[in-house]
């Protein structure tokens, strides 16, 4: 079987920059399936049946493109007669927008990615965002963020490392963790206690990235060439003779100097975020082991060699190549974690739980129950030029994706049988966007265009800075002088001013608490503004986004409710919808969760989602009136919110509830809170 089926699955890859031949897909999903089936009546385990074409339906929607179907979508599925209907509605769901939507989800959380962490965060968003609307391979979008250096709005992958500025072990980690699934974390401080990685193994790895530093090199040099000329090439000290005459040369380009390093100091608050914003080498830098060292291959403080300990030995690499040799290193197909990690993530993705179990700690996890699939996948991944829509369109049209779920659940950490895909509740993103679906209607072209925006001006607004004649850059740096002050001026008004509002809201008087709150929100937009109020067109007007500390972003087209949750910048609050079942904080890989809490239970009853989406305006409640029957309305219910029709049982339990379209509107929400809406079955 394994012969047959690697040979078949190398066809894939002179195939790619095109869609691959539907019958190829279908061949590899039929092979994927043999290789289970075999391993299970191995095990004596039967795998579970087809689904129904309801469960079906919600079930792909769902698992594609995270949002549940419309009604109208359900009812054309199931009423379909087509013996092709299951794999046309693959087809169609994975190339469309949808499926883009639900990914990107994906890779933002695995990846931490916060929208609002300075200017780089937009960028890293919107790079990101391209990078999955492109159906970048997913080796190239790896290799683009670990090679990445220079500033952000010429490089926005670099928004990676940027994510952890400051903090190179932490990233070192993460690296290791999301794309080879190894924990190494314990290594910073002392050697690994349950694998054989030591903490000089760790500060080897981490050498490739010790040259690194978050400094704007480019803008000194603009700012010392605005100067007039660096302060390098000011040698004639050199050549000062001896005695009276030569100390007075000697005072004189002492002053000369200091007056040029004042000046570029006070020039360089126009570069003053930038810094922030930007990695840079200096390969004069070296890492060293810490301090409290404590074993006998090292000295504290001792300069550590760049030296790989896993895949591929890579050593003896100069300064100026580490950094492209490390993520060569790191994305190699020769590597052994690199593509079996990321296959393995994508079959959780698709089934709910990893073929090997620990998806993040391989070196700790129980071997798979089907070795020889978690082999294929590997090479399968090759084979399609890791082409991860392509690699999914495979799982999709697999007969496992088709399964009932698994009557029993994952113990977690354990290796799992897969004789159907594991039932699982719906993740947030998927939950709000189901909402979003029965109350807008669908909304997945729907594009938050204020993102991208943004950064066209922060990008825009850069080069128009870094191009900037001596007295452009002079004119803004005095506009940035009267902004500082502006800010210091306001900010230095809002502590009293949030004295007297407690003073008023102890007092109960509202209209004063309201007069304060202006006051203090008007100083705090003070603060916020890097320039002040400038003439359209002038150098501060167009420096004035790349001289903020964070990205402007105006408001959207459209309104939160009508866009999809991959067009919301993220994390989201922590009170807000997403957070509160279980969207992820960007603090650590893949930390979404699903796990139930009673402020959601409390949420589905009496949150504004649930109460809004049968109000009068919205798409369910225009919908579900022009139903004249209790029957159509039952049906209407049924396939809006389980994909389904009601049988006869239904049908006689719940006709009573839909006598009118009120009546309906409240068993609705009753429906929302129910297991059969909450969980992928």
């Amino acid at each position: 079987m394994k012969a047959v089926i690697f040979s078949v699955l190398f066809t894939i890859g002179p195939l790619l920059g095109s869609q691959i031949p539907l019958a190829q897909i279908q061949k590899s999903a039929r092979e994927f399936d043999a290789l289970l089936t075999e391993s299970l009546a191995q095990r004596k385990i039967a795998p579970q049946p087809l689904t129904d074409d309801a469960t079906f339906v919600r079930r792909t929607y769902l698992g594609i493109i995270g949002r549940i179907p419309s009604f109208e979508e359900a009812k054309t599925f199931l009423t379909s007669k087509s013996p092709d209907k299951r794999k046309n509605l693959i087809e169609r769901l994975v190339h469309s927008r949808g499926l883009k939507s639900k990914l990107f989800n994906y890779w933002s959380d695995l990846f931490r990615l916060e929208t609002h962490l300075e200017s780089h965060g937009v960028g890293w968003h919107v790079w990101l965002q391209n990078a999955v609307d492109q159906n970048m391979s997913y080796r190239d979008m790896v290799h683009a963020m670990l090679s990445a250096q220079g500033h952000t709005a010429e490089n926005p992958a670099v928004g990676y490392y940027l994510r952890d500025r400051g903090m190179l072990l932490d990233n070192v980690s993460n690296t290791a963790q999301v794309f080879h699934g190894l924990q190494i974390g314990c290594a910073q401080c002392h050697d690994h206690p349950f694998d054989e990685f030591t903490q000089m193994e760790y500060y080897r790895l981490a050498s490739f990235l010790g040259h690194s530093e978050y400094r704007f090199q480019e803008g000194r040099k603009k700012i010392a060439q605005i100067v007039d000329d660096s302060l390098a090439k000011d040698d004639q000290i050199r050549k000062i003779p001896r005695g009276a005459k030569g100390r007075k040369m000697r005072k004189k380009n002492r002053q000369k100097l200091q007056k040029k390093r004042k000046a570029i100091k006070e020039l360089g608050t126009i570069f003053r975020y930038h810094n922030r914003n930007a990695v840079s080498e200096n390969f004069q830098k070296t890492l060293k082991l810490p301090d409290d060292y404590d074993y006998p291959d090292g000295q504290p403080g001792e300069a550590v060699e760049a030296k790989t300990s896993y895949g591929p030995i890579l050593s003896n690499v100069p300064p100026e190549q580490r950094r492209q040799a490390f993520a060569n290193w790191a994305t190699s197909p020769e590597h052994p974690y690199f593509t079996k990690v990321i296959a393995n993530r994508l079959w959780d993705y698709v089934f709910g739980y990893g073929l090997v179990p620990i998806l993040d700690d391989w070196g700790n996890s129980p071997d798979p129950l089907h070795p020889e699939l978690v082999s294929a996948l590997e090479k399968t991944m090759k084979a399609s030029n890791y082409d991860v829509k392509e690699f999914l369109r495979i799982l999709y049209h697999t007969q496992l994706f088709q399964r009932v779920a698994a009557s029993q659940e994952p113990n977690t950490g354990f290796s799992f049988h897969f004789a159907g895909p594991v039932l699982r509740r719906l993740d947030a993103e998927e939950l709000r966007d189901s909402f979003v679906t029965l109350k807008i209607g669908v909304v997945d072209e729907n594009r938050n265009t204020s993102l991208a925006e943004a950064w066209d001006r922060y990008t825009q607004s850069f080069q128009y800075i870094m191009n900037a004649s001596a007295s452009e850059i002079r004119e803004i740096k005095n506009a940035i002088d009267q902004s500082s002050k502006r800010r210091e001026n306001s900010g230095a008004k809002i502590p009293a001013l949030q004295k007297k509002l407690r003073k008023a809201k102890n007092t109960g008087n509202l209209s004063r608490t309201r007069m304060i709150q202006e006051k203090i929100q008007k100083f705090r937009m003070e603060m916020e503004s890097a320039l002040p109020v400038s003439k359209p067109g002038s150098p501060a007007d167009r420096a004035r986004a790349a001289s903020r500390r964070r990205i402007a972003i105006k408001k959207s087209l459209h309104k939160r409710m009508m866009l999809r949750s991959s067009e919301l910048p993220a994390p989201s609050g922590g009170s807000s919808f997403l957070r509160e079942f279980g969207a992820s904080d960007r603090k650590t890989p893949d930390a979404g969760h699903t796990h139930a809490s009673v402020p959601q239970i409390l949420r589905l009853l009496n949150g504004q989602e649930t109460v809004a989406f049968t109000k009068r305006n919205t798409h369910f409640a225009k919908r579900l009136k022009t139903f004249d029957t209790p029957e159509a309305r039952l049906e209407f219910l049924f396939l809006s919110l389980y994909s389904a029709f009601p049988n006869a049982e239904e049908k006689s339990a719940f006709l009573s509830e839909t006598q009118t379209a009120h009546d309906a509107a409240v068993l609705a929400r009753a429906m929302l809170t129910s297991n059969r809406f909450l969980f992928v079955q």
